[in-house]
């Protein structure tokens, strides 16, 4: 049996519907609110309808099937983004809208869905695109048209200052070159780089993205950089720094297209010190080395978000593992998915109907299997499920003030190694205050002989042993409850003094576990 959801987000007033699948007649489906069942209804012809529900992440259960689901004013509060990049004439919708809905994508980039890179709009209906793949707008229009009715942001993608071959003649003079003359391109003979903040080409690009927008129904426009050249030469031998030229670029695109939805790209990291300020929608980073350890990935959102707190943090993270061994490469996702996830991220990984980025040209994706996709899948549920506390923008760190070390409010005792740093073979423990309580996410990182987020992994296997010890500090023991991707409904744990501690032992877990700690007071 299969719950699903039959919007990626829902908004605020609106019901909330469930499709039950393989159920084989009506049954009772229960809505929860972290531990809490929030309603209950008798599933009518295959669907499950709620009320409308306030804002907030939602678990969903029936006779042993769960699923997730969120209601927000601003699905890019708590994005999950995913992609489409096959855009062949007469291609059946079907399939991506249901991908939206399994992994509650709530926005989606439209990769390379344009005639040029200069010219998005092609001349006529079927086309060749710049790499000669054969595509057609009309497929474009009826995927966005998908897109939105499964309750997610169709983005078009958009490079910010490339032209084609057949372009550059008319825009040498805005060019960016080397010293020795010779222009800057993305391949030998594919694309040259123009300066974005050209005046001439602010305006042909914002009306590029104007006439897109009119012609077909994109909610906004994923912007594309390709992280060189940071500095680079006019043709006048004037000087232009890309970190400052890419804030006025967005800046100009969300003047001119106020109600687009925009995400730009700081590839590996560049230059979000500077465009963290620009009026955008996310902090999105394409992760590329040096940036290669668990830990790179957990620096990049936490950096990300204490430049720009009230805006969500997307990592793009392509998994080329998965072109090896799918089993190894799934153990490599999730660890990705827990890292990201427990430090307020999302990610950019899967997409299409069944697949997930192993490289940056999303045309070339990789398909996977059934297992993989619903290992997968549980952890998108879960981030969904538990998003109050995961997301929680007021939320502090207290890692290293709380736990481990000579601190004594949080004790970890484990059959491995327990660290607050990621490492191969210890145990990984963070810790994070939130408006109501504080939120201990343990990753299991003990079957692992090294830290590469884009590596094949060794098999999980279940931790067992655990034991947390929290220090009283009101008058009756502390409510301590655990959850994980496998058994996503919160438990409450039954606690034992231990001098100034209340110790509780947690069940068996594999990967990733949550704690979440706090007063009866606090409920």
């Amino acid at each position: 049996m299969e719950l699903l959801p039959t919007r990626a987000t829902f908004a605020p007033g609106e019901p909330v519907e469930v499709e039950v699948r393989g159920a084989g007649g009506a049954l009772e489906v229960s809505l929860w609110h972290l531990d809490a069942v929030v309603a209950t209804v008798r599933s009518d012809a295959g669907v499950a309808r709620f009320e409308a529900q306030p804002e907030g992440g939602y678990g969903v259960e029936a006779e042993g099937a769960t699923s997730a689901l969120d209601v927000l004013a601003d699905p890019l509060d708590r994005p999950r983004y995913g992609f489409v990049s096959d855009f062949s004439a007469g291609r059946d919708t079907a399939g991506v809208a249901e991908g939206i809905r399994r992994f509650h994508l709530n926005a989606v980039q439209f990769y390379d869905w344009m005639y040029r890179h200069a010219q998005l709009l092609p001349p006529a209906n079927d086309f060749e695109d710049a790499l000669g793949r054969r595509l057609s707008l009309d497929t474009v229009r009826r995927l966005t048209a998908a897109v939105s009715a499964a309750g997610s942001l169709p983005l078009a993608y958009a490079a910010v200052y490339a032209v084609g071959r057949e372009a550059w003649p008319d825009w040498a003079d805005e060019g960016l070159y080397r010293p020795d003359g010779t222009p800057w391109t993305l391949g030998d003979d594919f694309l040259w780089n123009v300066d974005p903040s050209s005046a001439r080409w602010l305006d042909f690009f914002t009306d590029q993205l104007t006439q897109a927008r009119a012609s077909v129904a994109f909610a906004g426009f994923h912007l594309d950089q390709y992280g060189a050249p940071k500095q680079a030469l006019r043709c006048n031998g004037s000087l232009v720094d890309l970190a400052d030229a890419f804030p006025k670029l967005i800046g100009r695109v969300a003047a001119e297209l106020p109600e687009a939805r925009l995400i730009f790209n700081n590839v590996n990291d560049f230059p979000v010190w500077t465009t963290a300020a620009a009026p955008q929608d996310a902090t999105y980073i394409e992760v590329w080395p040096p940036h290669d350890r668990l830990r790179h990935l957990a620096d990049l959102v936490s950096k990300a978000r204490a430049l720009a707190p009230e805006r969500a943090v997307i990592l793009a993270a392509y998994l080329s593992a998965y072109t090896g061994d799918e089993a190894a490469a799934a153990v490599a996702e999730r660890l990705q998915l827990a890292t990201v996830f427990s430090h307020g991220g999302a990610t950019l990984l899967h997409g299409e109907e069944d697949a997930v980025l192993t490289e940056a040209y999303y045309a070339d994706h990789g398909r996977i299997g059934t297992d993989a996709l619903r290992a997968g899948r549980l952890y998108y549920d879960f981030a969904v499920r538990f998003g109050d506390l995961l997301f929680d923008r007021r939320a502090i760190d207290v890692t290293r003030t709380r736990l481990g070390g000579i601190n004594e409010e949080i004790k970890l005792d484990a059959p491995v190694p327990v660290s607050t740093d990621a490492a191969p073979g210890v145990l990984w423990a963070r810790a994070i205050e939130l408006s109501h309580g504080v939120l201990v996410s343990l990753i299991d990182l003990s079957p692992q002989d090294d830290d590469r987020w884009d590596a094949p992994k060794a098999p999980e296997r279940p931790l067992e042993g655990v034991q947390v010890k929290v220090e009283r500090s009101a008058r009756s023991a502390p409510v301590v409850a655990f959850a994980t991707p496998d058994a996503p409904r919160l438990r409450r744990l039954v606690s034992e003094r231990q001098d100034r501690h209340d110790s509780v032992r947690l069940p068996g877990f594999s990967t990733w576990a949550l704690v979440w700690i706090r007063n009866e007071l606090e409920d």
